[in-house]
């Protein structure tokens, strides 16, 4: 890429951009940072055809201005701070392709993708994105891997629709057919960043919602809400974090799940943060719940943008043993809406207001993607999502997904005996309360055991 066709941007990098940066340099090992990216693996049909793909993936790059922007720091700088941002125009960027060759074992493929993603994709490095396909007889697979600078999670879901569509579209164009735009415009990230930076910095110390960050703080001693038990390697580790995966309910049950949660007062989030609070208790006897839980900041210009639209809020509310399963999830989603309203300011911000680093070691995530474009389509797709390695030494997150299949569960946690033991069992034991909710409209009778059931 010429140096003479990148423009110097004027708009700023966002601040959890400029924060990712900034972590990513002070854990850097030696020379090489840790990967920090998100993947999607999909399916396209028939043997592919090269030109049309190129011609897919230049479109998609075109369409989404962030995929054609760098931001790096000043020459010299080991913090994140004072990002440079230079921006490609529409039409500047080519696909080169080569060969890595013929791969006849699955988890040899497996290690040559995750150290490929891991060596070219990185938030420094441009293109902070990768895309490699995988021919076979029936089909072709398509893995794109990017940093989570430009993207996240629902970005990455909406991938594998807008590849389909822009392959479809060139495959039409190659055989001499007419065809309109197959994807309506969408807005810049950039433009969202640079708008909701703008916003952010006007805020002061003495602003409400900061108040209210302060206060969230003050009455957990200082920290943020951390895993209802200790987890965490004191030792400060650097050991890849495992990972699982629990189906939570089936697509009946998940059904049965809403609409027990709706007639509660509240919808299928602030259940399933009933259902947590409730396992929290019976470990620990706490009478409050307290976690982290993303939302997404998206505005109806942005909603089809790749980004990193995402904001987190801090979640407490009170739950008590006598406490019934309608007002564990009215106060969990009156707290909600407190929490969205305080997820709009971005967390490396309100660190810098309150004038102390933030982490965030227990983080809840709910996402229904039901309506994400292609989503009915995925499993003839192939659909699946990644994520690199994690090696925090005390970060447990739970990633919970609604989809047409029911309600699904993915985790990590330390590299820890205690963690190995005490995540998995939260997440048996939140799958055994939401079976009896949906089942029963309440909790179950007893705490949960290993090979218990809900009837």
């Amino acid at each position: 890429m010429s140096e003479a066709i990148w423009a110097a941007d004027l708009r700023r990098a966002s601040h959890v951009q400029e924060a990712h940066v900034a972590h990513a340099l002070e854990t850097a090992d030696g020379a090489s940072l840790r990967p920090s990216w998100l993947g999607s693996v999909f399916d396209l049909p028939a043997e592919l055809d090269a030109n049309a793909f190129a011609a897919a993936l230049c479109e998609w790059t075109d369409r989404h201005e962030i995929l054609r922007s760098h931001l790096s720091p000043p020459a010299g700088s080991t913090q994140g701070g004072c990002l440079r941002r230079r921006t490609l125009p529409a039409g500047a960027v080519s696909i080169h392709h080569s060969g890595a060759g013929e791969f006849t074992d699955g988890q040899q493929l497996s290690r040559y993708l995750e150290e490929l993603f891991d060596s070219e994709v990185g938030p420094l490095d441009w293109p902070a994105y990768i895309c490699a396909t995988i021919s076979r007889p029936e089909a072709t697979t398509v893995c794109i891997a990017a940093d989570h600078i430009l993207m996240d999670g629902y970005s990455i879901l909406t991938i594998a629709y807008e590849i389909h569509t822009l392959y479809a579209a060139a495959l039409a164009v190659r055989d001499g057919k007419t065809v309109p735009p197959p994807l309506p415009p969408t807005a810049s990230y950039l433009n969202f960043a640079e708008a909701e930076r703008i916003e952010a910095d006007t805020l002061t110390p003495e602003d409400e919602s900061v108040a209210q960050w302060r206060q969230f703080l003050t009455e957990a001693g200082g920290r943020l809400p951390e895993f209802p038990v200790p987890v965490s390697d004191v030792s400060g580790s650097s050991a890849a974090q495992p990972s699982g995966y629990t189906e939570l309910l089936d697509a009946s049950s998940a059904h049965a799940f809403d609409t027990v949660c709706r007639k509660a007062g509240g919808d299928s989030f602030s259940g399933l943060l009933a259902c947590l609070a409730k396992v929290g208790h019976e470990i620990t006897g706490s009478g409050e719940f307290r976690t982290m839980v993303p939302f997404h900041t998206r505005t109806a210009p942005f909603r089809s943008s790749i980004g990193w639209y995402v904001g987190m809020g801090p979640v407490a509310f009170p739950l008590g043993a006598a406490d019934s399963f309608c007002e564990a999830v009215r106060r969990a989603a009156s707290n909600l809406d407190w929490s969205k309203n305080l997820s709009r300011i971005p967390t490396p911000r309100v660190a810098d207001l309150l004038g102390e680093p933030l982490r965030d070691p227990f983080m809840v995530s709910y996402m229904d993607v039901r309506r994400t474009p292609g989503a009915r389509d995925w499993n003839s797709w192939q659909v699946v999502t990644l994520r690199s390695r994690s090696t925090d030494p005390d970060e447990v997150c739970l990633w919970i997904v609604r989809t047409f299949g029911g309600l699904v569960a993915n985790y990590r946690h330390p590299a820890t005996g205690p963690a190995g033991v005490a995540v998995p069992d939260y997440v048996a034991r939140t799958k055994h309360i939401l079976a009896c909710v949906a089942n029963t409209a309440g909790w179950p009778a007893t705490p949960h055991r290993i090979g218990d059931h809900c009837q």
